[in-house]
């Protein structure tokens, strides 16, 4: 065959993404593979040549993938590209001197002793991909039919080696993504506190991630039956399990409970399905998975004590707002008067819940209790409340009930003490007492600055609702009395030990 011979357009199909694609799988074969080394020593021993070798042809370079003998590793690229390019069982060179075409070839530049030389295309996955070649530095005036088909044997052999390692690292790979995606997977389901388990119901074996051996209080250590999950189940909830999965299988329909582990006492949600089933249509494998449940269990019992917490506070409230309703109404008879005095009132006890609610009814910080009840009516100057104490936490009915006084106490002051004034002041301090009988706060409102302040001839509804704000807290009193300085009262409560907040 002549090189003028291939025309440009057989050139093309060397840049065609189907051949490159097969090209890039094969090129992690490498250089120091043996049996390909060992390929070409054949080819060399075969022909009695000086030089072997096998190459992968890209659309304009050549990766050599093995060679051997005197002739060193040259670049023939231009050869091995029309040998295969044209499609030819076999390229054959049997004399280069004088050819002014071979001459022209990369090959005579770097090799110039080379005379003759050899070339057949290597096929892989349907695709020609590269050369086996071989060189002699004499020329060889007959190379025969016979050594031609010889030649292009070894090529099919390279070719069915070359795809067989191909196969290989194909597969190596996708078993390195399912084990890797296998992984993932895993890792999802522990994250996601899932745990997934089969059930073979023929043996009765049960297997699961780690995570389905933890949740359970199970050993994956040692085999697993259906039976040892069973057991693995709080006795309370154990038959009603069993007999939902029972009832399952036996309708054909996918099963889900809810149940407890015995070993933590953990909520779990079971869900499973039939996965294989024998020739008789019988149910032969289970798959499914569980749960971790407990935080939305624990949720849902906390809204559930919230609500009815907020039931019995609403009905107390109730209670409240129809007494002050009644006793402001018994008091005050022109009905302008009576909405401002009912509607403050009505206004304490809505800070006090609104309090309770961003804590969802487990207390409210004393300070934050004095600030909303009291700061308002310090028209004159903030600084006109004091307050001295560290931060105790109240429970509701010590909030609400003290919320109600702190009020009547703040309105007197705004209307006739401390903070008719601008140089009046209101100091609140309060103080943690031990006694026999638990812990106690004091707290201390004193007056100063004010008009001068006298002992009222009657008892005003103001002083009656401080008396009796406390009356749902156990134990509980409120001491009022008048010096010329200004009002003061001593509020005492008996408090939990644990009531000073934990950021303090």
């Amino acid at each position: 065959m002549k090189l003028t011979d291939t025309s440009e357009s057989n050139f093309l199909f060397l840049a065609e993404s189907s051949r490159r694609e097969v090209l890039s799988t094969l090129r992690p074969i490498g250089k120091d593979d043996s049996d390909l080394d060992n390929l070409t020593e054949l080819a060399l021993s075969i022909f009695n040549v000086d030089g072997a070798r096998l190459s992968l042809v890209d659309s304009d370079q050549s990766h050599v993938l093995s060679f051997c003998g005197l002739v060193g590793n040259i670049d023939i690229w231009t050869l091995e590209a029309h040998s295969i390019a044209a499609s030819e069982p076999c390229f054959v060179v049997p004399d280069a001197s004088g050819d002014v075409r071979f001459a022209e070839t990369s090959a005579v530049v770097q090799a110039p002793r080379i005379r003759f030389l050899a070339i057949a295309p290597i096929h892989v996955a349907n695709e020609r991909v590269g050369t086996l070649s071989i060189l002699s530095l004499k020329p060889h005036s007959e190379f025969t039919h016979e050594q031609q088909q010889k030649l292009i044997q070894l090529a099919r052999l390279a070719g069915s080696l070359m795809e067989l390692k191909r196969n290989s690292r194909l597969d190596e790979t996708a078993v390195k993504k399912l084990h890797l995606e296998e992984d993932r997977n895993a890792m999802a389901l522990e994250v996601g506190n899932v745990g997934s388990w089969v059930w073979d119901l023929k043996t009765g074996i049960f297997t699961g991630n780690k995570m389905a051996y933890s949740m359970l209080g199970l050993s994956e250590d040692s085999p697993v039956t259906g039976e040892d999950v069973f057991r693995a189940m709080h006795p309370d909830d154990f038959p009603m399990m069993k007999s939902s999965i029972t009832r399952a299988l036996a309708h054909d329909q996918d099963y889900a409970g809810e149940f407890r582990a015995a070993s933590s006492g953990q909520w779990l949600l079971g869900r499973g399905r039939i996965f294989e089933r024998d020739e008789s249509g019988r149910p032969t494998v289970a798959v499914g998975v569980n749960i971790n449940i407990t935080a939305t269990k624990n949720a849902a019992e906390k809204t559930r004590l919230l609500l009815r917490e907020l039931n019995h506070r609403v009905k107390n409230t109730l209670a409240m707002l129809q007494s002050l309703a009644r006793q402001t109404l018994n008091r005050t008879a022109d009905p302008a008067e009576f909405m401002e005095a009912f509607s403050g009132r009505l206004r304490a006890i809505s800070e006090a819940h609104t309090l309770l609610s961003d804590r969802e009814w487990s207390g409210i910080n004393l300070i934050d209790l004095i600030t909303r009840q009291v700061e308002p009516y310090a028209i004159y100057d903030a600084g006109q409340m004091v307050l001295v104490g560290e931060d105790v936490i109240l429970p509701p009915d010590h909030a609400l009930g003290l919320g109600i006084a702190l009020h009547e106490l703040a309105t007197n002051a705004a209307k006739h003490g401390a903070f008719s004034v601008a140089g009046g002041q209101v100091r609140i301090s309060w103080e943690i007492e031990q006694g026999l009988d638990g812990s106690r706060v004091i707290i201390h409102w004193i007056e100063a600055g004010g008009p001068p302040v006298a002992t009222p001839a009657t008892r005003g509804l103001g002083e009656r609702l401080i008396e009796r704000s406390l009356d749902k807290v156990i134990s509980s009193s409120v001491r009022l009395s008048y010096s010329e300085s200004g009002m003061e009262a001593i509020i005492s409560m008996p408090i939990k030990d644990n009531s000073v907040p934990e950021f303090l």
